[in-house]
């Protein structure tokens, strides 16, 4: 008690010597408050030390991407260094302290800014988008003397009633709205009679939804020069309908991701073409993975918005959004897709880009039809914009796009070699903000956050094998979409083996495929 009273005695005397005016003080006096000043701004810088640390530490646990054992680092080595800069302050090494804890604040405080910044982009990835804008264009052809919508006011306008009716339904009260009378309006069955119903002059002028316009041009080559677009300024929102992911435990179990490379620029759109079709399956426990490509031209049963079933080409079920192309591959393969992965030609710049550039290991040497470069057989060490013209190459090879697949998913492999590396670490946040708008998944982030953990925490790499479906060309009608169009019909016999390695990877069995 007498300890504890002369204790609290000496504090106050300090205190009152802090506070006291220096004209009335001794030079000894003088030298100890100065002393004791030095000492308790130390203690302050350290405590301030203290409160940052705690901030990023909290950060980086609400994160969960880092493992364990190097997170008890961490902390050991954060504690050692607030023990030497407290008790310092305490000797002659007070002034060392007070650097290092200025110094450790400083990188502290950047730490935690950059991964609640990681944070944020980690939800923005995968918080799907509700509403999804649609672009509506009214059509002429080139020759056509309108300029404007008001120039074509007494047109006959023709638009396809089987496929998005509803969407354009929208769009003729809008043109209606805008020219304060109705148009004259023709539904057509399909794309076919539609555009010829333009062409042969059956109607002036068409609506066409531009998410459409890719598999127009496929079809009919010169629809780009032969018609022009006098109002573009149409669009409609529509609720995008989410895919709910699987309840897996993905440190544990067995899961498949459907990856969709879109061919469009730009921020990411939930429809729009597919030339990208991989199913990932991967097995946690045995570090084994297998990714099964298939053309984007197979022949198959597509579903459309409203329940309507035809053989279509696989690229065009991306047009009736991502869970158009998941049933599409659901139903060949019979297989459950836990999760899906978009992305397409702007974020997959973005994303080799932010990882520091990839290597890509090449089964053929070849010169790109979209940029300036050539491939070699073999390691091709690889920036954002020649890894796309990589995976976008079809006209080189006389196999044309199943070449492409196989190299499509030779990318995503040096994709996922050098995301599963410790440089992720410091590029994390980089990678997550330069694809935030051009990248979409269903995959929850705390699922994204354990893969990437679980990776980092152990040496052994994923064993990556590759598989790629196969079929012969030929010329089919695309059902839904109402025109002739070059497909591949499939070889059931490789969809088949393809689903016993997706089984094997499952059930855990390590194997090499030749």
């Amino acid at each position: 008690m007498n300890f504890i009273t002369l204790r609290k005695g000496c504090i106050m005397s300090n205190i009152k010597l802090l506070f006291s005016g220096s004209s009335s003080l001794t030079p000894r006096e003088k030298k100890k408050k100065r002393k004791l000043w030095n000492r308790y701004i130390g203690v302050s810088l350290v405590i301030i030390q203290i409160i940052i640390s705690i901030m990023f530490l909290v950060a980086l646990f609400h994160l969960n991407v880092i493992p364990n054992k190097y997170l008890i680092i961490l902390i050991v080595v954060l504690v050692l260094i607030t023990a030497f800069n407290l008790f310092s302050q305490y000797t002659k090494a007070n002034i060392l302290g007070k650097i290092i804890a200025v110094l450790l604040s400083i990188v502290l405080l950047f730490g935690f800014l950059f991964v609640s910044k990681t944070s944020n982009a980690l939800n923005d990835i995968t918080k799907p988008a509700t509403v999804n804008t649609t672009g509506i264009s009214v059509i002429v052809l080139s020759s056509d003397p309108a300029q404007k919508l008001s120039d074509a006011q007494k047109y006959k306008f023709g638009y396809n009633s089987a496929i998005d009716k509803s969407s354009t339904d929208i769009a003729v009260t809008q043109i209606n709205e805008k020219l304060g009378s109705a148009i004259d309006t023709t539904g057509y069955a399909d794309w076919d009679t539609l555009v010829n119903a333009l062409y042969n002059h059956e109607v002036k002028a068409i609506i066409l939804n531009e998410t459409y316009r890719s598999a127009i041009e496929e079809t009919y080559i010169d629809f780009g020069t032969k018609t022009k677009v006098i109002d573009d300024s149409i669009s409609i929102e529509n609720q995008n309908t989410a895919v709910a992911p699987s309840d897996i435990n993905v440190s544990t179990d067995a899961f498949t991701i459907y990856i969709a490379g879109n061919d469009q620029a730009g921020a990411i759109a939930s429809t729009g073409r597919n030339d990208v079709n991989i199913i990932a399956t991967f097995n946690p426990k045995t570090k084994q993975a297998l990714l099964v490509t298939t053309p984007r031209d197979y022949y198959i049963p597509v579903v459309d918005w409203v329940g309507n079933t035809g053989l279509e080409k696989l690229t065009h079920a991306g047009n009736f959004g991502v869970q158009g192309s998941m049933t599409a591959l659901k139903n060949l393969y019979g297989v459950n897709l836990d999760y899906y992965v978009k992305i397409n030609f702007t974020g997959t710049v973005g994303i080799v880009n932010a990882l520091g550039g990839i290597t890509i290991d090449s089964e053929v040497g070849f010169k790109s039809s979209f940029i300036p470069y050539t491939f070699v057989k073999g390691q091709n060490n690889l920036d954002g914009e020649k890894t796309l013209a990589f995976c976008r190459e079809r006209y080189a090879f006389a196999n044309g796009d199943f070449q492409r697949g196989r190299d499509q998913m030779a990318a995503v492999k040096g994709i996922i070699a050098k995301a599963s590396s410790p440089a992720i670490i410091t590029n994390y946040s980089a990678v997550l903000n330069s694809v935030s708008s051009l990248f979409g998944t269903n995959m929850p982030a705390d699922a994204i956050t354990s893969l990437i953990k679980d990776t980092l925490d152990t040496s052994t790499p994923w064993n990556i094998q590759t598989y790629d479906v196969s079929g012969s060309t030929a010329t089919r009608r695309c059902q839904l979409y109402g025109f002739d169009a070059s497909v591949v019909l499939p070889d059931y016999s490789t969809v088949n083996t393809a689903v016993q390695y997706m089984n094997k990877i499952k059930s855990g069995e390590t194997f090499q495929i030749k």
